[in-house]
């Protein structure tokens, strides 16, 4: 790169000024002219339209800043993804360099079985997949191509596995893990899987749709039997056969996966033999990417040196702690197991490896051509520049000429606009005069109409004022006298209602007094009555002999 720029530097004799959208001009024709503005040559105008890389990132970025919810923001994203990776880092370096003293706080176990320390260095290397896989999503994260397929794969595949850990961490005994343990590996695939999930969720366009998962996931073991080169078939082979792996691992009989693994039966085992099942899981579709990445030429990436790099790693890793339990620990002999174990650890080193050492050979190849090509248009630049120079002086010659003439025709026609102005003015002010004079006189007459409407009006207004006058004065005395016959007749049936009601008032009163000697006659009676029968009901019971 600093090649390149010294290249830069050196091979235009001047410098030039770019002004984008605008023109191209070396700095030193630049010259001030009247009132000291700067004119410079227009040599080439330029429209950039941008290209569909740049309107998508702008698209991204925009859709980044105003992005909401939980780890929406690249920012987010990058920082929980480098939190995984040390958290993982932390935990294969523990179980690699630290595999006793891990061991025994991990399952209370003080002097652990030498195969079990080499079941444990196993799972250690293996425990660099998550690690390099939250590593490239880091990186990817910042570039914001986490919508990629090969990111949203791995972002799956680590969801995955933080499912599948926190099942087989629930299914354990408690008996054969430490509490405290249990719970930082509990909260490791807890954080694992929601990171991961939740960041897929956001990217894949679709959520997490399982119908649409189970799709990708068939088409990709379609795809494996269809690659479309050697590297790409090498891929496919290890991918699918650490797919098989993992699956023997993970659900297949303890005592098969214990051949595999050249260790023995028991709960702590099998724990271990989960633990790489996982990671060898991880291992295959990060394979599957590196497959995908040879099938479109694309191993120069360095998303795909990472996990070249990691793999190879991670196989050599599981390569010498398998050749350390054979032959320095002697805990089992050769099997055709072994050996085919061996063998296949073999070609996965080789292939990542020479995968990763080629990508970097291609791209020193690239940035060769790209100097060659960045000389030649230096080359071509600097030709270009010293003719634009040479042309450009001749325009300035001729400009400075045309500029000259252009200020006397200027002058010129400045100074009879400035007679034709005044000439205007002179007419516009007679214009003026005239009309304010009819103005004026227009205004005179519409003032004496005025006043003799004014008088018209007034001497109506007085006429229709007698008149009301002498209706209101007629309607006074019609009510006046309606109001003495009514006042007359209101006197007389007044006098004529009193009359008869003294009159009824006489006649009940006669009516009363008569009914009151009616009831005094009938009272008498009624009593002569009474006496009359009290007699002769007393003679009678004389007559009977009652008295």
């Amino acid at each position: 790169m600093a090649h390149m720029l010294s290249l830069t530097a050196s091979s235009v004799s001047r410098p030039t000024t770019i002004v984008r959208g605008t023109r191209i001009c070396p700095a030193g024709l630049r010259s001030r002219g009247v009132n000291g503005q700067v004119f410079a040559p227009a040599v080439k105008h330029t429209r950039r339209t941008p290209s569909a890389q740049v309107v998508r990132a702008s698209r991204e970025s925009e859709l980044q800043e105003n992005a909401e919810g939980f780890l929406a923001h690249k920012g987010q994203q990058k920082t929980a993804y480098g939190l995984l990776t040390a958290a993982w880092a932390a935990v294969a370096i523990a179980k690699l360099f630290f595999t006793q003293q891990f061991f025994s706080y991990v399952f209370d176990i003080t002097n652990p079985h030498v195969g079990l320390l080499g079941l444990q260095r196993l799972a250690g290397f293996s425990s660099l997949a998550p690690a390099v896989a939250a590593y490239t999503l880091a990186k990817a994260a910042s570039g914001d191509r986490l919508d990629s397929h090969t990111y949203l794969r791995q972002n799956l595949g680590l969801a995955v596995a933080g499912t599948v850990t926190l099942f087989y961490l629930w299914k354990t005994p408690a008996t054969v893990l430490n509490a405290g343990f249990q719970k930082l590996a509990a909260g490791l695939a807890t954080a694992t899987a929601v990171i991961a999930g939740a960041v897929y969720t956001q990217t894949s366009g679709f959520g997490f749709n399982l119908t649409k998962i189970s799709k990708g996931f068939y088409s990709s073991v379609l795809a494996l039997l269809s690659p479309d080169n050697s590297n790409a078939a090498v891929y496919s082979f290890i991918s699918a056969a650490l797919g098989i792996y993992s699956a023997v691992l993970l659900f297949g009989p303890h005592e098969l996966a214990s051949q595999w693994l050249t260790v023995g039966s028991g709960e702590v085992s099998l724990y271990l033999q989960r633990e790489i099942g996982l990671s060898t899981f991880l291992a295959a579709v990060q394979t599957y990417c590196l497959k995908d990445a040879a099938d479109r030429k694309r191993m120069g990436r360095s998303t795909f040196k990472n996990l070249n790099l990691g793999l190879a790693t991670i196989a050599a890793g599981n390569a010498s702690a398998l050749w350390w339990a054979v032959n320095t620990a002697k805990m089992v002999d050769w099997t055709t197991q072994s050996k085919f174990r061996l063998a296949f650890l073999a070609v996965q080193v080789v292939t990542y490896a020479y995968n990763w050492i080629e990508s970097d050979r291609d791209e020193d190849e690239q940035i060769n051509k790209i100097e060659s090509a960045f000389d030649n248009a230096t080359d071509s630049l600097r030709d270009v520049a010293k003719k634009g120079e040479r042309k450009a002086k001749e325009l300035w010659e001729q400009g400075e000429d045309k500029f000259e003439e252009a200020k006397h025709k200027g002058k010129k026609y400045a100074d009879k606009a400035e007679d034709e102005a005044e000439d205007i003015g002179d007419k516009a002010k007679d214009k003026f005069g005239e009309a304010k004079h009819k103005g004026q006189k227009y205004a005179d007459k519409a003032e004496d109409e005025a006043e003799d409407l004014g008088d018209k009006a007034k001497g109506k207004a007085e006429e229709v004022g007698d008149k009301g006058k002498k209706y209101a004065n007629k309607a006074q005395d019609e009510a006046e006298d309606l109001g003495d016959e009514a006042e007359s007749k209101t006197k007389k049936y007044a006098s004529k209602a009193e009359n008869e009601a003294d009159r009824f008032g006489d006649k009940a009163k006669h009516e009363t007094e008569s009914a009151g000697r009616e009831a005094e006659r009938f009272e008498d009676k009624a009593e002569r009555e009474a006496k009359d029968t009290g007699k002769e009901a007393k003679g009678q019971a004389r007559r009977r002999g009652f008295l």
